[in-house]
């Protein structure tokens, strides 16, 4: 599902995007609850600033991963963001693509053509396709995320997965 935001992104530079976990959730502009029943556990996916966080709520508490510019200032962050990180019960995998122009137009317009299962959120800007784009999954008693953080003016698609067994 897209979601136009009206406020320009905070979150504008590839290079400045940093991982924490765990912090207090920042403002939500556009967000989707993702319920595993009969599992009690719920993956709240939010985009915040052109960036994202992902929470996951059990019966034993929560876990949250933040991607963004800002998670580089968290006490618990890695910045830069790294290409691979594993923590206890938990995976991140990222890549940052620099693409030609018609390649990077090709992929945001394919991105932006996700299905219900995606939560795509567009922000205004001198050039289209800014957009942030999450899709979560449960299976097997695991959490599944994925992530594309597009920056247009750079031709750079920042895409992530991250695993979670709560």
């Amino acid at each position: 599902m897209m979601h136009h935001i009206d406020c320009a992104p905070t979150d504008v530079n590839a290079e400045a995007l940093g991982v924490s976990w765990n912090g207090e959730l920042p403002e939500v502009l556009a967000d989707k609850l993702i319920d595993a029943s009969p599992h009690p556990t719920t993956c709240h996916l939010a985009v915040i600033g052109g960036s994202h966080v992902v929470t996951v709520e059990t019966s034993e508490g929560s876990f949250r991963e933040e991607i963004s510019c800002h998670a580089a200032q968290s006490e618990d962050a890695r910045w830069p963001l790294p290409e691979s990180i594993t923590r206890e019960n938990y995976l991140l995998q990222t890549n940052v693509a620099v693409l030609s122009e018609e390649d990077f137009v090709r992929a945001a317009e394919e991105i932006s053509q996700g299905g219900e299962e995606w939560l795509i959120a567009s922000f205004p800007g001198p050039t289209p396709h800014h957009l942030t784009a999450l899709t979560a999954e449960f299976l097997e008693d695991v959490w599944e995320w994925f992530s594309y953080h597009l920056y247009p003016e750079e031709l750079t698609i920042v895409s992530t997965r991250s695993i979670y067994k709560p």
